[in-house]
Order: C-alpha cells, then structure tokens, then sequence
C-alpha cells in the first residue's frame, strides 16, 4: 500500500489532508504526531478515518522536538492496535527519547500489537565532531529490529539505496518514497537520480509485503496550489504503480 505522510502538508489541517489522500488515491495516511493538536486526539482522528474512507495505517514521530510528544504519542497509538509504527534514531543527547525506544515502545508493540519499524536519518554532525544520532547506521538499524527506509536520507547519508535490498532482506518492513532532483532530496517520483525503477521493480519481484509512504518535501509539491500539488501527487502514485506492480 501506498500512504502520504502528514509532514508533506504542513499548512494544511488533517481534514484537508485526508480529502487530498481520498482525491489522489493513495490507500491511507501516515499521521506525524507532534505540535498539532489535532494529532493528539484519537477519537477525531478515528472520526477522519470514517468521514473520508480514509485509513491511518501508519504513525510517526515529529524528529523536532520529539520528547515533547512522546506521552501523546503512546495514547493515540494505543487506539490504533495493528498500527505500524516508523521511529527515528535517537539524537546523541536524547537519553529520555532512547531509553523510551528501546524499553517502552516494545512492551507497548506487545501489548497493542504494534509493528515497530527504525527509521534512517539524514548523516548529520554534532557540533562539527560527532554524529548527531546514535544507533543510525545501517548496521545498527539492521540489529535493532525492523527497518522504515528513507530513501531521501539514505542518499543525504552517501548510501547507495541497491543493496539495501540484500543487506536488510526480511527486516526492511516499511519504505519511505521520495527522489532526488537538482541535488534536492525528497521530491517527486517521476522525475530524479535515484533508481526507482530499479527498486520498485526488485521489491515487486521478490514479494515485498510491506508499506509504502510517499515523504516529499511542501516546497517541491508546490502546496501553495491547489491543483498542482493533487497533479503532483497522482503522477508519483501512477509512477509507483507502473514499477510496483
């Protein structure tokens, strides 16, 4: 299946959001819960779900600030049993955000029947010295559990996006979708450097069973038109369904 993450509309409330899932066709919504409030409200998010025939199949983390929202987080997933669930690796400094992934959230994964996916970040530096986020390597990612692929941040961090497909074989469980274009990670499918063709086509041969979320950046959608965007959007998703058949 393939889902649009709530991040790519940031302008936009979740009413609007789900009626642009349901125009384009994709098959469900990944909520990013954090500074809206509307996120941290179970009960309406169930009401959007049924309003628009729209299914919330996926949740995540805002990466800013995300220990501000982790208490909200565990309430609303609770109400979603079945859920996959995409999580950063924590920031180098983030010992209460680690100690909630490694402990936490797997005792709630249990009890809610909750699938955890770890999720790659962009390869970033703190402080010019250090990397910014502990346990964000592919091989860490691998020994953790299961992985969500940022095919954006895979290619901001010099990974070529191929061999993903061997080295995390059984455990690649979920995929974010995006190219890169003019140097610009998350932009539209049809139209960028990475090999997408090459990879839909590899995961649709060998049965991958999992997710899709398609993670593109608001300015290369171009949100602030209407009409463009939905344009935008319905030519990733025919792209994806040309190689992911």
């Amino acid at each position: 299946m393939l889902l649009l993450h709530t991040e790519n509309f940031p302008n936009y409330g979740l009413d609007r959001i789900f009626e642009i899932t349901k125009k384009c066709g994709f098959d469900g919504v990944e909520i990013s819960i954090g500074e809206n409030l509307d996120t941290h409200d179970a009960e309406y998010l169930k009401s959007l779900e049924k309003r628009h025939g729209v299914r919330i199949l996926a949740f995540s983390l805002e990466m800013k600030n995300q220990e501000n929202f982790l208490e909200q987080f565990e309430k609303v997933v609770a109400n979603f049993p079945g859920t996959t669930v995409n999580l950063g690796s924590a920031e180098i400094l983030s010992f209460k955000y680690k100690n909630w992934i490694s402990q936490k959230m797997p005792r709630m994964a249990r009890k809610f029947g909750l699938k955890i996916n770890r999720k790659n970040a962009p390869f970033k530096l703190f402080f010019g010295i250090f990397p910014q986020r502990t346990e964000n390597s592919l091989f860490s990612l691998r020994s953790a559990g299961n992985v969500c692929l940022d095919l954006s941040a895979l290619w901001a961090s010099h990974e070529e996006i191929m061999r993903t497909i061997n080295f995390f074989d059984s455990r690649l469980r979920h995929v974010y979708l995006s190219n890169v274009a003019r140097n610009k990670p998350y932009c539209p499918l049809p139209n960028g450097i990475l090999p997408l063709e090459s990879f839909l086509t590899r995961l649709s041969r060998e049965n991958f069973l999992g997710n899709f979320t398609l993670r593109l950046s608001p300015r290369e959608i171009f949100i602030d038109d209407f009409d463009k965007m939905c344009k935008i959007l319905f030519e990733s998703r025919e792209f994806f369904e040309k190689y992911f058949a």
